[in-house]
């Protein structure tokens, strides 16, 4: 008995805070400070736990603290507060566009070594800064940090804007391995209820480089993403056709030539359907087969202005050479190969499109 009473002694009860005592964060951000570039300025949005889960309303805190560091700015918000900062339920990172434009490898580092943090944080760039979009409270948000989280996962909208989600274990991952790059959706506010989400930002190694409009994110989308829904436009003979995909495919593949530029050879499948015509007129089966090339011919332009502009950016979001090292067994050269083959690299692109038309039995 005395043998088992010294051994419970030196054992400590249960340390688990009530959830009445704990502020959930569900979304936080870092932004540069100006003047100042070792200093970070960390905004979190909490949710705060009512007693009442019925009640519609839903209270929230936003607290934004400088500091070298980001646990610095962290431990110096809960000496501003009555609750232990939770961040078990955290999704969202978001980086300042000058932030990111300064380079965002302090916070993913922190972000992997923080224990309480998942790996599935859905990360992004905000403009102008982390603060005032998480600021942002659109009217359709019931629960704290939502919206956004339903946006960047595409639970909620499916919209042809907003890159693939960039998980926290992804963005190390393409940090860290050669021949990928990242890429993350821009969150823009605009006003104090509504978020727009149609640009992306391309990244290196270490920081944003490039940012790509909405229709070069589009066109990324379409490259990356099979079946993706959205729909294109195609002229012909002055008159604005539209059309809605309905399957799409894109595959390529590497030519390489000693005497000229290897190349990268686009193709890509498209099936849609004649959403909407300008002048209304009736589309016959000989100006269907019309539409259809010139929406190709065009496709093909625009795709091959989108790869261009990737590869002077010197980023890898399509993961190019990751997939040469991964077909090729020469693992002592196989890397300064590709680096050789970057250097002169062209694009040709190819597109099928084939419009049916819906709507009128003749």
């Amino acid at each position: 008995m005395l043998t088992i009473i010294a051994l419970v002694i030196p054992l400590s009860g249960c340390k688990f805070k009530d959830l009445d005592l704990r502020l959930f964060v569900v979304a936080m951000g870092v932004d540069k400070v100006e003047g100042s570039p070792t200093r970070v300025s960390v905004t979190v949005k909490a949710a705060v736990p009512l007693g009442d889960p019925k009640q519609a309303e839903e209270k929230i805190l936003i607290l934004t603290e400088e500091s070298d560091t980001i646990g610095e700015a962290i431990r110096i918000m809960k000496s501003r507060t009555d609750k232990e900062l939770d961040f078990g339920h955290c999704k969202v990172m978001l980086y300042g566009e000058s932030y990111a434009r300064q380079g965002i490898l302090q916070t993913s580092d922190w972000m992997l070594r923080r224990r309480d943090i998942q790996l599935l944080i859905y990360n992004a760039v905000a403009r102008p800064t982390a603060k005032e979009v998480l600021k942002v409270q659109p009217v359709t948000e019931r629960l704290p940090g939502n919206s956004l989280l339903l946006a960047l996962s595409m639970d909620g909208t499916e919209s042809p804007y907003i890159v693939p989600p960039m998980f926290s274990y992804r963005l190390e991952r393409t940090l860290m391995e050669r021949g990928s790059d990242p890429i993350m959706s821009i969150v823009e506010a605009r006003g104090k209820d509504q978020l727009e989400i149609d640009k992306s930002y391309l990244f290196n190694k270490e920081r944003a480089v490039e940012e790509l409009n909405p229709s070069e994110t589009r066109i990324y989308n379409l490259l990356n993403n099979k079946n993706l829904k959205t729909s294109l436009e195609a002229k012909v003979n002055g008159t604005n056709f539209s059309y809605m995909i309905e399957r799409s495919q894109a595959s390529y593949n590497l030519k390489r030539s000693k005497d000229e530029a290897s190349s990268l050879n686009y193709h890509l499948k498209i099936r849609g359907v004649m959403e909407e015509n300008e002048e209304g007129a009736v589309v016959t089966e000989q100006e269907l087969h019309k539409v259809s090339q010139a929406a190709g011919e065009q496709l093909d332009e625009q795709v091959e202005k989108v790869l261009n502009k990737i590869h002077k950016s010197k980023t890898d979001p399509l993961c190019w050479g990751l997939r040469y090292t991964a077909h090729h067994w020469n693992n002592e050269t196989e890397w300064q190969q590709w680096q050789e083959i970057e250097k002169t690299l062209t694009f040709k692109v190819h597109s099928d499109v084939r419009i049916k038309y819906t709507g009128m039995i003749r």
